[in-house]
Protein backbone atom coordinates (compact mmCIF):
# COMPACT_ATOMS: atom_id res chain seq x y z
CA UNK A 1 0.00 0.00 0.00
CA UNK A 2 1.51 3.22 -1.12
CA UNK A 3 1.41 6.93 0.75
CA UNK A 4 2.41 10.10 -0.30
CA UNK A 5 5.94 10.61 0.09
CA UNK A 6 7.66 12.39 3.10
CA UNK A 7 9.61 14.58 0.73
CA UNK A 8 6.86 15.99 -1.17
CA UNK A 9 5.40 16.70 2.30
CA UNK A 10 8.35 18.59 3.41
CA UNK A 11 7.20 21.30 1.30
CA UNK A 12 4.12 21.56 2.66
CA UNK A 13 5.61 21.52 5.89
CA UNK A 14 8.04 24.39 5.38
CA UNK A 15 5.09 26.42 3.37
CA UNK A 16 2.92 25.93 6.48
CA UNK A 17 5.79 27.13 9.22
CA UNK A 18 6.41 30.51 7.08
CA UNK A 19 2.84 31.24 6.90
CA UNK A 20 2.68 30.53 10.86
CA UNK A 21 5.61 32.70 11.68
CA UNK A 22 4.17 35.99 9.63
CA UNK A 23 0.65 35.29 11.56
CA UNK A 24 1.70 35.01 15.13
CA UNK A 25 0.64 38.92 15.79
CA UNK A 26 -1.98 38.86 13.06
CA UNK A 27 -4.25 41.57 13.75
CA UNK A 28 -7.87 41.68 13.93
CA UNK A 29 -10.30 43.86 11.89
CA UNK A 30 -13.44 46.20 12.27
CA UNK A 31 -14.80 45.96 16.16
CA UNK A 32 -12.44 43.07 17.55
CA UNK A 33 -9.87 44.57 19.63
CA UNK A 34 -6.22 42.67 18.62
CA UNK A 35 -5.67 41.87 22.27
CA UNK A 36 -8.54 39.72 23.13
CA UNK A 37 -7.56 36.75 22.24
CA UNK A 38 -4.56 36.98 25.49
CA UNK A 39 -7.87 36.52 27.59
CA UNK A 40 -7.95 32.72 26.19
CA UNK A 41 -4.22 31.42 25.90
CA UNK A 42 -4.85 27.84 27.34
CA UNK A 43 -6.95 25.74 25.31
CA UNK A 44 -7.83 22.43 26.44
CA UNK A 45 -9.26 19.58 24.00
CA UNK A 46 -11.16 16.35 24.96
CA UNK A 47 -11.66 13.81 22.01
CA UNK A 48 -13.03 10.61 20.32
CA UNK A 49 -13.68 9.62 17.08
CA UNK A 50 -11.78 6.75 14.96
CA UNK A 51 -8.66 5.53 13.45
CA UNK A 52 -7.74 3.47 10.43
CA UNK A 53 -4.28 2.17 8.73
CA UNK A 54 -2.39 2.31 5.70
CA UNK A 55 0.13 -0.21 5.65
CA UNK A 56 0.66 -3.95 3.66
CA UNK A 57 -1.78 -5.93 5.24
CA UNK A 58 -5.56 -5.97 3.83
CA UNK A 59 -6.72 -2.72 1.69
CA UNK A 60 -9.16 -2.30 -1.37
CA UNK A 61 -9.59 -5.14 -3.94
CA UNK A 62 -6.90 -4.36 -6.01
CA UNK A 63 -3.37 -3.79 -6.20
CA UNK A 64 -2.02 -1.28 -3.39
CA UNK A 65 -2.92 2.19 -4.45
CA UNK A 66 -1.27 5.57 -2.69
CA UNK A 67 -3.39 6.80 0.24
CA UNK A 68 -7.01 6.63 1.15
CA UNK A 69 -7.60 5.43 -2.24
CA UNK A 70 -6.68 2.00 -0.47
CA UNK A 71 -8.75 2.13 2.73
CA UNK A 72 -10.78 -0.57 4.65
CA UNK A 73 -13.39 1.00 6.22
CA UNK A 74 -14.64 -2.31 7.66
CA UNK A 75 -11.25 -1.94 9.85
CA UNK A 76 -12.04 1.32 11.27
CA UNK A 77 -11.56 1.41 15.18
CA UNK A 78 -12.12 3.40 18.13
CA UNK A 79 -9.75 6.67 19.13
CA UNK A 80 -9.87 9.34 22.03
CA UNK A 81 -7.26 11.90 22.76
CA UNK A 82 -6.35 15.07 24.64
CA UNK A 83 -4.88 18.34 23.46
CA UNK A 84 -3.62 21.19 25.31
CA UNK A 85 -3.10 24.40 23.43
CA UNK A 86 -1.28 27.48 24.37
CA UNK A 87 -2.07 30.33 21.76
CA UNK A 88 0.97 32.55 20.44
CA UNK A 89 -0.76 34.69 18.39
CA UNK A 90 -4.73 35.02 17.35
CA UNK A 91 -4.42 32.08 14.68
CA UNK A 92 -1.07 30.71 15.78
CA UNK A 93 -0.67 28.17 18.93
CA UNK A 94 1.55 25.31 19.96
CA UNK A 95 -0.30 21.81 20.79
CA UNK A 96 0.91 18.96 22.80
CA UNK A 97 -1.50 16.17 22.32
CA UNK A 98 -1.78 12.24 23.50
CA UNK A 99 -4.15 9.75 21.59
CA UNK A 100 -5.17 6.00 21.70
CA UNK A 101 -6.40 4.30 18.86
CA UNK A 102 -6.55 1.05 17.48
CA UNK A 103 -5.30 -0.34 13.88
CA UNK A 104 -5.66 -3.59 12.00
CA UNK A 105 -5.87 -5.05 8.53
CA UNK A 106 -6.83 -8.77 7.39
CA UNK A 107 -5.66 -9.92 3.84
CA UNK A 108 -9.07 -11.77 3.98
CA UNK A 109 -10.99 -8.60 3.01
CA UNK A 110 -9.57 -7.71 0.12
CA UNK A 111 -10.45 -9.68 -3.09
CA UNK A 112 -6.87 -9.29 -4.61
CA UNK A 113 -5.83 -12.23 -5.87
CA UNK A 114 -2.53 -12.18 -4.19
CA UNK A 115 -2.88 -10.42 -1.05
CA UNK A 116 -5.95 -12.66 -0.43
CA UNK A 117 -3.50 -15.31 -0.57
CA UNK A 118 -0.96 -14.50 1.26
CA UNK A 119 -3.90 -14.67 4.17
CA UNK A 120 -1.97 -12.17 7.02
CA UNK A 121 -3.64 -10.05 9.56
CA UNK A 122 -2.69 -8.08 12.46
CA UNK A 123 -4.23 -5.72 14.80
CA UNK A 124 -2.18 -3.19 17.43
CA UNK A 125 -2.47 -0.46 19.73
CA UNK A 126 -1.46 2.49 18.85
CA UNK A 127 -0.22 5.15 21.91
CA UNK A 128 0.72 8.23 20.30
CA UNK A 129 2.38 11.47 22.12
CA UNK A 130 2.85 14.58 19.86
CA UNK A 131 4.17 18.16 19.68
CA UNK A 132 3.05 20.67 17.31
CA UNK A 133 1.27 23.87 16.19
CA UNK A 134 -2.51 24.59 14.73
CA UNK A 135 -2.96 27.66 12.12
CA UNK A 136 -6.14 29.14 11.97
CA UNK A 137 -6.26 30.22 9.04
CA UNK A 138 -9.79 31.19 8.77
CA UNK A 139 -10.45 32.58 12.32
CA UNK A 140 -14.07 31.62 13.45
CA UNK A 141 -16.10 34.57 14.98
CA UNK A 142 -17.69 34.86 18.14
CA UNK A 143 -20.61 37.22 17.09
CA UNK A 144 -21.76 39.75 20.11
CA UNK A 145 -20.23 38.11 22.30
CA UNK A 146 -17.94 40.94 22.88
CA UNK A 147 -20.61 43.06 23.92
CA UNK A 148 -19.82 46.26 21.36
CA UNK A 149 -22.70 49.17 20.84
CA UNK A 150 -23.40 51.80 19.64
CA UNK A 151 -23.95 54.78 21.05
CA UNK A 152 -27.47 54.33 20.56
CA UNK A 153 -27.44 50.86 22.60
CA UNK A 154 -27.73 48.57 19.54
CA UNK A 155 -25.27 45.94 19.38
CA UNK A 156 -22.83 45.80 16.78
CA UNK A 157 -20.97 42.91 14.60
CA UNK A 158 -22.02 39.42 13.88
CA UNK A 159 -25.47 38.09 15.20
CA UNK A 160 -24.28 34.77 14.90
CA UNK A 161 -21.05 32.78 15.60
CA UNK A 162 -19.10 31.46 12.07
CA UNK A 163 -16.76 28.51 11.44
CA UNK A 164 -13.19 28.70 11.29
CA UNK A 165 -10.66 26.15 9.93
CA UNK A 166 -7.60 25.00 10.38
CA UNK A 167 -4.31 23.08 9.47
CA UNK A 168 -2.26 21.11 12.07
CA UNK A 169 1.16 19.46 11.70
CA UNK A 170 4.31 18.75 14.14
CA UNK A 171 6.20 15.68 15.12
CA UNK A 172 5.14 12.84 17.49
CA UNK A 173 6.37 9.22 19.08
CA UNK A 174 4.10 6.35 19.40
CA UNK A 175 4.29 2.85 20.60
CA UNK A 176 2.41 0.07 18.67
CA UNK A 177 2.83 -3.97 19.01
CA UNK A 178 1.50 -5.97 16.06
CA UNK A 179 -0.91 -8.88 17.42
CA UNK A 180 -1.72 -11.45 14.79
CA UNK A 181 -4.87 -13.96 15.21
CA UNK A 182 -3.78 -17.86 14.20
CA UNK A 183 -5.95 -20.95 12.46
CA UNK A 184 -7.46 -21.36 15.81
CA UNK A 185 -8.32 -18.04 16.96
CA UNK A 186 -5.83 -17.35 19.62
CA UNK A 187 -4.16 -13.64 19.88
CA UNK A 188 0.07 -13.95 19.66
CA UNK A 189 2.52 -11.31 19.57
CA UNK A 190 4.16 -10.80 16.01
CA UNK A 191 7.08 -9.29 17.01
CA UNK A 192 9.01 -11.92 19.09
CA UNK A 193 8.34 -14.39 16.11
CA UNK A 194 10.83 -12.61 13.65
CA UNK A 195 8.72 -13.92 10.96
CA UNK A 196 11.29 -12.43 8.51
CA UNK A 197 14.37 -13.40 9.93
CA UNK A 198 14.42 -10.33 11.97
CA UNK A 199 18.05 -11.14 13.77
CA UNK A 200 18.39 -14.66 12.14
CA UNK A 201 21.02 -15.35 8.97
CA UNK A 202 19.77 -13.68 5.71
CA UNK A 203 16.75 -12.27 7.44
CA UNK A 204 15.55 -8.55 8.22
CA UNK A 205 17.29 -6.15 10.66
CA UNK A 206 14.62 -6.27 14.10
CA UNK A 207 12.17 -3.26 14.74
CA UNK A 208 11.58 -1.87 17.34
CA UNK A 209 7.54 -0.98 18.46
CA UNK A 210 8.49 2.87 19.11
CA UNK A 211 8.15 4.79 15.96
CA UNK A 212 8.43 8.66 14.71
CA UNK A 213 5.48 10.43 12.56
CA UNK A 214 4.53 13.32 11.14
CA UNK A 215 0.85 14.08 11.37
CA UNK A 216 -0.56 16.21 8.97
CA UNK A 217 -4.31 17.58 8.96
CA UNK A 218 -6.77 19.72 8.78
CA UNK A 219 -10.39 20.78 10.81
CA UNK A 220 -12.89 22.59 11.69
CA UNK A 221 -14.15 25.09 15.05
CA UNK A 222 -17.43 26.01 16.42
CA UNK A 223 -18.16 28.46 19.01
CA UNK A 224 -21.06 27.77 21.19
CA UNK A 225 -19.85 29.70 23.79
CA UNK A 226 -17.12 32.08 24.86
CA UNK A 227 -15.49 29.67 26.04
CA UNK A 228 -16.75 26.07 24.71
CA UNK A 229 -16.62 24.90 21.01
CA UNK A 230 -16.24 21.60 19.11
CA UNK A 231 -14.04 20.66 16.82
CA UNK A 232 -13.76 18.06 14.19
CA UNK A 233 -10.61 17.13 12.52
CA UNK A 234 -8.91 14.64 9.90
CA UNK A 235 -5.16 13.95 10.42
CA UNK A 236 -2.89 11.80 8.70
CA UNK A 237 0.68 10.15 10.45
CA UNK A 238 3.20 9.55 8.09
CA UNK A 239 5.72 7.19 9.95
CA UNK A 240 9.24 6.48 9.46
CA UNK A 241 8.31 2.19 10.33
CA UNK A 242 7.44 -0.28 8.05
CA UNK A 243 6.56 -2.85 10.44
CA UNK A 244 3.41 -1.42 12.58
CA UNK A 245 1.64 -4.69 10.66
CA UNK A 246 5.18 -7.03 11.03
CA UNK A 247 5.21 -7.43 7.17
CA UNK A 248 7.72 -5.00 5.42
CA UNK A 249 10.01 -7.46 3.18
CA UNK A 250 10.75 -10.86 1.95
CA UNK A 251 9.24 -14.84 3.23
CA UNK A 252 11.88 -16.00 5.40
CA UNK A 253 12.50 -19.82 5.51
CA UNK A 254 9.24 -21.52 7.32
CA UNK A 255 11.48 -24.39 8.21
CA UNK A 256 14.25 -22.77 9.81
CA UNK A 257 11.75 -20.29 11.50
CA UNK A 258 9.99 -23.81 12.78
CA UNK A 259 13.02 -25.51 14.17
CA UNK A 260 15.07 -22.41 15.89
CA UNK A 261 12.14 -20.33 16.50
CA UNK A 262 8.99 -21.81 17.13
CA UNK A 263 5.68 -23.11 14.87
CA UNK A 264 3.62 -20.19 15.27
CA UNK A 265 6.58 -18.35 14.19
CA UNK A 266 6.98 -20.76 10.99
CA UNK A 267 2.56 -20.10 10.59
CA UNK A 268 3.05 -16.34 10.54
CA UNK A 269 5.68 -16.59 8.72
CA UNK A 270 3.46 -17.77 5.74
CA UNK A 271 -0.41 -18.75 6.33
CA UNK A 272 -1.15 -18.52 2.54
CA UNK A 273 -3.78 -20.15 1.35
CA UNK A 274 -2.23 -22.05 -1.70
CA UNK A 275 -4.66 -20.79 -4.08
CA UNK A 276 -1.51 -19.54 -6.44
CA UNK A 277 1.46 -20.84 -7.57
CA UNK A 278 3.75 -22.19 -4.65
CA UNK A 279 6.86 -20.33 -5.95
CA UNK A 280 4.70 -17.40 -4.74
CA UNK A 281 5.56 -17.53 -1.00
CA UNK A 282 9.26 -19.12 -1.50
CA UNK A 283 11.62 -18.09 0.87
CA UNK A 284 12.74 -14.82 -1.08
CA UNK A 285 9.76 -13.69 -2.96
CA UNK A 286 7.90 -10.38 -1.62
CA UNK A 287 6.20 -10.07 1.76
CA UNK A 288 5.51 -6.48 2.15
CA UNK A 289 6.75 -3.30 -0.12
CA UNK A 290 9.80 -1.63 2.44
CA UNK A 291 9.79 0.96 -0.23
CA UNK A 292 6.36 2.35 1.23
CA UNK A 293 6.52 3.30 5.24
CA UNK A 294 3.02 2.62 6.91
CA UNK A 295 0.18 5.12 7.96
CA UNK A 296 -2.45 5.63 10.02
CA UNK A 297 -5.23 8.36 10.91
CA UNK A 298 -7.54 9.61 12.79
CA UNK A 299 -11.13 11.28 12.49
CA UNK A 300 -12.12 13.15 15.40
CA UNK A 301 -14.78 15.06 16.85
CA UNK A 302 -13.61 17.51 19.97
CA UNK A 303 -14.84 19.36 22.99
CA UNK A 304 -12.53 22.37 23.25
CA UNK A 305 -12.59 24.63 26.56
CA UNK A 306 -10.67 27.91 26.43
CA UNK A 307 -9.30 28.85 29.62
CA UNK A 308 -9.61 32.69 30.83
CA UNK A 309 -6.40 34.31 31.96
CA UNK A 310 -6.68 35.85 35.82
CA UNK A 311 -5.26 38.86 34.32
CA UNK A 312 -7.50 39.05 31.60
CA UNK A 313 -6.61 42.69 29.92
CA UNK A 314 -10.54 43.35 29.23
CA UNK A 315 -13.23 42.52 31.64
CA UNK A 316 -16.15 40.20 30.94
CA UNK A 317 -19.00 42.62 31.10
CA UNK A 318 -17.11 45.74 29.88
CA UNK A 319 -18.81 48.02 27.38
CA UNK A 320 -17.10 49.21 24.74
CA UNK A 321 -18.79 52.13 22.90
CA UNK A 322 -17.55 53.51 19.22
CA UNK A 323 -18.22 56.38 18.39
CA UNK A 324 -18.84 57.42 14.78
CA UNK A 325 -16.23 59.92 13.07
CA UNK A 326 -16.64 61.38 9.70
Amino acid sequence: MKIPSLKAYSWILFTLILSVLSSVEAESQGFYNRNLWKKHRNELNFSIGVSNFLGDIGGRDQIGTNFIWDLEISKTKFAAGFNYLYYMGEKVALRTSLTYGKVAGDDKLTQETFRNNRNLNFESVILEGGLGIEYQFLKEKLGNIYNVKSPTGKKLGMKSFTLGFYVTTGIAGFYFNPIGTDQTGAKVPLKPLNTEGQGLPGGADPYSKWGIAIPFGFGMRKSLTRTLGIKLELTHRFTFTDYIDDVSTVYYDPAYLYTNVSPQAAYFSNPQLGNLWSYVTSPGQQRGDPTDNDGYMFFTASLYVKLESKNAFYGRNKVKRVKASF
